[in-house]
C-alpha cells in the first residue's frame, strides 16, 4: 500500500509557509450539552460510599459556564472585527491611496519593492478578505498591501534614495515638495503674494 505524502502534510508543497490549526468539530469540542451528559454519567456511576462533593460540582459548572461565555465573546469579537474591516475597506472607494507593489523573492514570498498611487475603483468582499481594484490597474490587491491614505512617501526606497518601480498614474512623484498656502511650489504668483 502506497502512502501519498502530500496528503499527510496537508499541503501541496513542503516549502509553503502558513499556520495550521485544528478546526473545531463534534469530536474535539465539548459543548454544554456534552458536559451535562458527562456530568449525568458521573453522578449515576459515582461511588455511594464516597459521593461527589457539591463544591466540586459547582466549580465544574462555573468553569464550563466561563468557557462558554469566553467562546461567545470570542465569536462576537471576530464578527465585529470582520464588520469593521469591511466598513473600512468600503470607505476606500473613490479615495486616493498608496498601495505597495510587490515582487516575488527567491524564496517565493511577496516582498514590497515600491508603491503605486491611485484611486480605489471598487472593493470586493466575496473572497473572504476584502480585495481592492485600483483605477488604471488590472491587478487585484489585498487590504494588506495598503500603505496609507493619500500620497504616503515611499518607505521602500533603496539606500540611494531611488525608487525601484512605478511612481503612479501622474508620472513623477511631486508629493514631497512643499507648497505655499497662496501659490504654487516655487512661491511665486497666486493670490496672497506681494
Amino acid at each position: 500500500m502506497a502512502i501519498n505524502l502530500g496528503s499527510v502534510s496537508g499541503t501541496d508543497t513542503p516549502y509553503k509557509t502558513g499556520a495550521y490549526t485544528v478546526e473545531s468539530n463534534d469530536k474535539n469540542t465539548l459543548s454544554m450539552t456534552g458536559y451535562f451528559q458527562l456530568l449525568a454519567a458521573q453522578l449515576q456511576n459515582q461511588d455511594m460510599s464516597n459521593p461527589m462533593d457539591n463544591s466540586e460540582l459547582m466549580a465544574q459548572m462555573t468553569q464550563m459556564a466561563m468557557v462558554q461565555s469566553l467562546t461567545t465573546m470570542t465569536d462576537a469579537m471576530k464578527n465585529s472585527t470582520a464588520v469593521n474591516t469591511q466598513t473600512y475597506a468600503a470607505s476606500l472607494v473613490g479615495q486616493e491611496v498608496t498601495m505597495a507593489v510587490t515582487k516575488e523573492n527567491s524564496y517565493g514570498q511577496e516582498t514590497p519593492v515600491d508603491v503605486k498611487y491611485a484611486k480605489v475603483e471598487w472593493v470586493d468582499f466575496t473572497s473572504g478578505d476584502p480585495t481592492i481594484k485600483l483605477e488604471g490597474d488590472d491587478k487585484i490587491y489585498s487590504l494588506g498591501h495598503l500603505v496609507g491614505m493619500g500620497r504616503v512617501p515611499n518607505p521602500f526606497k533603496d539606500q540611494t534614495g531611488e525608487s525601484s518601480g512605478t511612481e503612479g498614474p501622474g508620472g513623477s512623484d511631486d508629493s514631497d515638495k512643499p507648497t505655499e498656502p497662496g501659490g504654487d511650489s516655487d512661491g511665486e504668483g497666486g493670490p496672497g503674494t506681494v
